[in-house]
Parts: C-alpha cells; structure tokens; sequence
C-alpha cells in the first residue's frame, strides 16, 4: 500500500527548498557586487596612487632641469654627483620609491660616435630616467610610473673621460635585453646599475679613466651570472676588473643565458643489482674557467664537491649551460663503474639533464673501459678479457641497454703494471691492445664491424 506524505509535512518541504535556493541566489548576487565594489575600489585606489606618482615624478623632473650642467649626476653613477639614486617619498599615506638614473649619450649626429681618439665629448648630453613605484593595496608591481628627458648644456663642453659599452650576449650570441648591469669602482665612489636595451648594449660615455678599478656583473632573472674578478679572488683572472682609458673606447662582452638542471642518481653496483645507495660524494665542475692560480693551474666556474642524499639523490638547480664533468673526490670509498649518460655532460640553457652513476668500493689502480662501435654507439654485453704477464687473469662483460654501466666494465684491484686486454663482441672483428695502469684508469676503445 502507497504511503502518502501529509500536505503540511510537504508544503513545509517546498517552503525549504524555496528558502535554500533563495539564499543561493542571493550569496552569488552578493559575491558579484562584493567583487564590484573590491575591484572598483582597488581601481579608484591605483589610479589615485598613480596620479600621484606622476606628480612626484614631475616634481623630481623639475628640480633636476633646474640644476645646473655640471650638478646633474647621481650618487655611485656616472658621472658623480649629488643626487640620490634611491629615495623614499610619503605622500597621501603611501610610500613611493623614486630612483633616479643619469647617463651620458653619445648621440651618432656628430659623426664620432663610439668613444673614439676623434670625439673629444663622447657625453655629447646627458639623459634623465626618473621611475616611481609605489606597495599597498593597489601597488604598481609592474606599472611604475616613468619619465625620461634629455637635458643639454647652456654652451658647447668637452667632457673628460672614456667610454665604457658593456654587450651581454645569450649561449647562441644573441643579444640579451633587460639585462641587469651593476657597474662598481669603489675608488670612485661609482655604484651604478643600468639595463640594456634591445641590442644588449649599456654604453656610459665620458666616464672616470681608471686601471682595473670597473667591477661589472651582469644577470638577468632566470638566467646565470657572467662578471669580473678581482686578483684577491683569482690570482691570474680571464676577465679582470676593467680598465678605462681617457679619450678611449673599452668593450667589454659577457654571456649568460637560461639556468639548467642537474638531477643525480647515486646506485651500488652490478652485484648488488644496481640499488640505490645514497650519501656517495662526488666532485662536479665544469670547463669554464675564470682564470688559473698561482701555479698556473685552471681555476673552475664551477667546482664542487657533493653528497648524495640517503636516498642517493641530489637536484643540482640554477646550473649554467657547460659541459660537466662528474668524478670521485681525491679521498674517497668509491670508484665509478658505470655512467648515464657517458661522461662528459653537455647541458644547454634551460634544459633538465638526468645523471646516473653506479660504484663499487675503491682501489687505488683500476680500468674503467667503455666499449663503442665507429658511431660511438655503446656496445652492450661485449667479452673484455683482462690480462698481466705476472698471472692477472680476468673476463667480464660490458653492461646491457637501461643499466647505469650500459657499454661499461669497471676492472678493480689492479696494480700499477702493463695489461693487456683483448675484447670480443657479436658483428664485431676481434680487439687487442696494451695499456698503462696508475690509478684510476678510464679507456675507451672502438670495435670495427665485421
């Protein structure tokens, strides 16, 4: 038998479902005009700021056209004065940065741009960035306000001083704008930072002549770092502190591009099923050099010595594009008896390289022997036959596609004698040769196809 509801339980459930929907409506209704009112007042708020921004920045435009010639220069820039580079302004209840920047042009009208013997005024005028930014509610994040005049001497003047035009250049050559440049002569009391423009050029006509005094250090967001060095920090610099000369042009170049990343896997060995083995130190340094020491050996970029986590990982982040070598510390429990990819990394900008490497316990003499064909394809499980005239006699064989050793066989607990090695593998003419052992030993040989 049907069981039917009570009218009233039922109206009441109607009544309910009425008052739910309406309260629905009503929070979407309130959420739209919350929003409104938040987006309209935030509006109303930048636009006031804003307003206000361009009339601190006229009024710093202004006093800065009033100052003479010679007095319109910044703290740390060049040329040197006495106007502040950064600055704090309160106004209506918010707080304002004003930076201030000065640079001379060397317009090419005259015919003698470029800072050569032949212009003797390379700062043929001066040009003035005036930048208001400003936090809050409806800060200028990336709005700031900006005004840029030119401003020319009352008479013609020559200005003293050379010529500093810094090129920053991508890993392909390309130039690299909105590069940062900090440009600091402690002696001079510069401490200027200017970016360049879409060339990748910053050009400071008529600066302080000085020797070896100009730091210069380039970045950009997300990419590397490229600067000069000091000889306090390598005794024989590739790129020393640059050296400005009177009525002369200095050029000077850096590269920096994209950071890469280096995500490396530490395993045990063959024997022990290629497990993951974790704290295993290893050195990993690059081929840039910044210089050499006072033994004349190469000081690395890059240089260090690492640990593998106890999961044996380690995430190598904000890594400059180079060819890397990876390699076990001078003292060590470990030797390296397989590698993927083989060594040495090539890592371009921008690009997530994966690194594993597998180790067995140390000896102090041993082969580690890579077995390729004429492509320098690798040559999985291919028969190396190890031999000494004083009775060493051992067979093994080179590791299968996928392992860390693929193509490799490490040849431990050797002593410091003459080997000889005969190698064998499937499609391939038969190998023979002699080698040197002393330490750690790595050999690569190329098989002929049959």
């Amino acid at each position: 038998m049907k069981k039917v509801l009570p009218k009233k339980l039922n109206s009441n459930g109607q009544m309910l479902i009425g008052v739910l929907v309406a309260i629905a409506i009503f929070l979407i209704l309130a959420h739209a005009l919350f929003t409104l009112v938040a987006t309209s007042f935030e509006l109303v708020s930048f636009n006031k700021a804003r307003t206000t921004a361009r009339h601190i920045a006229s009024e710093k435009m202004e006093t800065i056209r009033n100052l003479p010639y010679d007095d319109v220069a910044t703290v740390g820039g060049a040329p040197l004065g006495t106007l502040p580079q950064t600055e704090t302004v309160n106004r209506n209840g918010l707080s304002f940065t004003v930076e201030t920047s000065i640079t001379y042009v060397d317009d090419p009208f005259d015919g003698t741009q470029g800072g050569t013997p032949n212009d003797d005024s390379p700062g043929d005028y001066k040009r003035a960035r005036i930048e208001v930014s400003w936090e809050g509610v409806a800060a200028s994040r990336k709005n700031p306000v900006v005004m840029i005049t030119d401003i020319a001497a009352n008479v013609t003047t020559t200005t003293e001083g050379g010529t500093l035009t810094i090129l920053v250049f991508d890993a392909y050559g390309n130039p690299v704008p909105q590069a940062t440049v900090t440009v600091v002569a402690a002696s001079l009391g510069v401490n200027l930072t200017q970016e360049t423009g879409s060339e990748g050029k910053v050009s400071l006509p008529a600066v302080e002549p000085c020797v070896s005094c100009y730091e210069i250090t380039v970045t950009k967001s997300g990419m590397s770092t490229d600067r000069t060095y000091g000889t306090n920090e390598v005794a024989n610099p590739i790129k020393p502190h640059t050296s400005v000369f009177a009525d002369d042009l200095t050029q000077i170049s850096f590269a920096i591009d994209t950071w890469g990343q280096i995500d490396i896997s530490s395993l045990n060995s063959r024997i022990n099923n290629f497990s993951d083995l974790g704290s295993v130190p290893f050195r990993i340094h690059g081929n840039k050099i910044i210089g050499t020491d006072a033994f004349a050996q190469p000081v690395y970029k890059y240089d260090e010595t690492l640990t593998t986590d106890g999961s044996g990982s380690k995430i190598l982040t904000e890594m400059e594009w180079d060819i890397y070598h990876v390699e076990m510390p001078s003292v060590t429990s470990y030797d390296t008896s397989g590698t993927t990819p083989l060594l040495p990394l090539n890592l371009s900008p921008g690009v997530d390289l994966d690194f594993t490497f597998s180790v067995e316990t140390h000896s102090d003499h041993n082969i580690l022997l890579t077995v390729k064909d004429p492509t320098q394809a690798l040559i999985a499980s291919a028969s190396a036959h190890l031999t000494e005239a004083g009775g060493y006699d051992e067979s093994k064989f080179t590791g299968a596609e996928g392992d860390p050793d693929f193509g490799q066989v490490l040849f431990p607990d050797l002593e410091e004698l003459t080997y000889t090695l005969n190698a064998t593998a499937s499609g391939f003419l038969n190998y023979n040769g002699v080698f040197d052992v002393s330490g750690p030993t790595s050999i690569d040989i190329v098989m002929t196809p049959e």
